[in-house]
């Protein structure tokens, strides 16, 4: 019971940082799954239904009930796919790699936010992901009242936000399952290592690689964007910017995890190392890295570079 208890409570205080900390606490939204995929490894099912349970009473009384909503279609499902996929049963009849439990975790999730969407669509005309307009006006005036440019300048990129909505939920569901899924591999194997509950390993970043489809997309969503006129096609110039900055995001990914490759190949000290991932940070090298993926991409430079071969 002491660990339903405090699964209840680490849950419910993730999930509330999001609420009252909407730019802070998005961490804490998306990590409101773990507390629950990890109890579900160590207790079994029953015993993460009750936590559920008694997590969606709390929010439903104490909080909202769109709240309560919210974490059941939004937040539990991804619990229950890395609890079913932490299984000894499961693997045994389905042999996943980590790198395909990840994936369906991934896809799993990203169903569940759609259904949340329309859900939260069908009762209230308005997009969940989307702050209220009259709240953003507010806010906009508290924070940039006496700078028009600014308040201008970020009316346009609000103006555009709703029509990136299929990027940010594909960006944010693939960020929620991989931290989820890692920590839950990682604390269960590291401080609960009698269980024989937990998912497949995940493989090290160094050696993440996508393939190169993805590059073969892109180029086709430039030439896409190269002969679509927003002002005559619309939809059809969205749809073409939500493509590019997905792809962007996973070469950036495979770029980053190149990087990573060369400093182990070239045995970079620690210091080095924390420098360089705080160099990674700066917007100005972010297009390198997209760079770099794609060489990757297509060269396939960890097979031809005979140094930092990883063990």
């Amino acid at each position: 019971m002491k660990r339903i208890i405090f699964c209840v409570f680490i849950s419910l205080a993730l999930t509330l940082s999001g609420y009252f900390l909407p730019v802070f606490g998005v961490i804490g939204m998306m990590l409101c799954p773990l507390p629950l995929a990890i109890l579900g490894n160590l207790e079994g099912h029953k015993r993460m239904s009750i936590a559920e349970l008694m997590i969606e009473a709390t929010l439903f009384l104490a909080v909202s009930p769109s709240m309560a909503v919210y974490f059941l279609i939004g937040c539990a499902p991804v619990s229950a796919i890395i609890f079913m996929l932490s299984r000894e049963e499961f693997k045994d009849a389905k042999k996943y790699s980590g790198a395909e439990s990840l994936l369906v975790c991934t896809a799993f999730s990203l169903a569940m936010k759609v259904v949340l969407m329309l859900v939260f669509w069908f009762f209230t005309s308005r997009n969940i992901l989307f702050p209220d307009s009259a709240q953003m006006n507010v806010l906009m005036n508290q924070m940039y009242g006496n700078d028009p440019e600014m308040q201008r300048a970020v009316s346009q990129v609000l103006a555009i936000f709703p029509y990136l909505i299929p990027t940010m939920t594909v960006l944010y569901s693939t960020a929620e399952t991989y931290l989820n899924y890692s920590l839950c591999h990682s604390i269960t194997r590291k401080y609960f290592p009698d269980t024989k509950n937990f998912p497949p390993a995940l493989p090290a970043f160094i050696n993440w690689k996508f393939p190169v489809s993805l590059l073969i997309a892109s180029i086709f969503s430039l030439v896409m964007g190269y002969f679509i006129d927003i002002d005559t096609w619309f939809a059809g110039s969205m749809f073409v910017l939500n493509l590019q900055i997905v792809l962007n995001a996973f070469m950036f990914i495979q770029g980053l995890s190149f990087a990573f490759w060369l400093m182990h190949g070239f045995k970079f000290r620690r210091f080095t190392k924390i420098i360089m991932c705080i160099i990674f940070t700066i917007p100005f090298f972010w297009a390198w890295l997209i760079v770099m993926g794609m060489c990757d991409m297509v060269l396939n430079l960890r097979n031809r570079i005979k140094f930092g071969k990883s063990e």
